[in-house]
């Protein structure tokens, strides 16, 4: 069987953020220099597909030696509706594994990578890193508490999203509706019945959304710089 495939996610157009997330500058490199970085680094990763600017995205990558990266496709109206145009690219064997992952969760590390991939090996539908919820969660109703949820069972889900090719190729043949409906792509596998297992997620693996994010990610590029890690 074939090395890992990558699926990068980097076609949004940064609404909150008033600019494309992922071309940001941080340290002055791109936002997406550094996720592109992690998963040239992870050697479960054999190649990498993105979604976005093909033009923007090619030379970002020759500039910075990413020489896994095989291939772009177009953005599509929500995120999976861009995994399924991602996919497209991929004509590897149903049984490789993939990782689809947000492009402006730029502090992914190849260690995390490693992590996901390993869980599907040994026999999950799919693997999902996620951090335990540390706030209060409330559920509300016209500005009124509802009721509180036990935390301890809660999770952050964040990517990359591992499964095998084959059923993610069957989970994206889904109608539009149920695709334009889907905030990951572990809830599309959940919907046919597949196990998703969870891996320990990773506090520094925060996504783009709002510019004091912006301030975090330097702080933490800054210290892995310090301590040799930086890419």
């Amino acid at each position: 069987m074939s090395g890992a495939v990558a699926l990068v996610l980097a076609g949004g157009l940064g609404t909150r953020m008033g600019r494309p997330k992922q071309f940001i500058e941080l340290l002055g490199r791109p936002a997406l220099y550094y996720t592109l970085c992690a998963f040239q680094e992870a050697p479960e990763v054999e190649r990498i597909y993105a979604v976005g600017e093909a033009e923007r995205i090619l030379a970002l990558a020759s500039g910075a030696g990413i020489d896994k990266l095989c291939g772009c496709a177009g953005p599509g109206e929500t995120r999976a509706l861009s995994a399924r145009n991602g996919l497209l690219l991929c004509g590897e064997e149903d049984e490789t594994i993939c990782l689809i992952h947000d492009g402006s969760r730029c502090l992914v590390t190849p260690q995390l990578v490693g992590r996901v991939v390993r869980a599907v090996e040994e026999g999950a539908d799919g693997a999902i890193p996620a951090v335990p919820v540390s706030d209060t969660i409330k559920v509300a109703e016209d500005g009124r508490v509802l009721k509180t949820l036990d935390r301890s069972s809660l999770r952050a889900a964040q990517t990359p999203q591992a499964f095998r090719l084959g059923l993610l190729r069957q989970v994206f043949s889904a109608p539009e509706e149920v695709l334009r409906e889907a905030t990951d792509d572990a809830s599309l596998v959940e919907r046919v019945g597949g196990e998703v297992r969870l891996v320990p997620g990773e506090r520094t693996n925060i996504k783009l959304t709002a510019p004091e994010d912006l301030v975090l990610a330097e702080a933490i590029l800054a210290a892995r710089e310090r301590s040799g890690s930086r890419p």
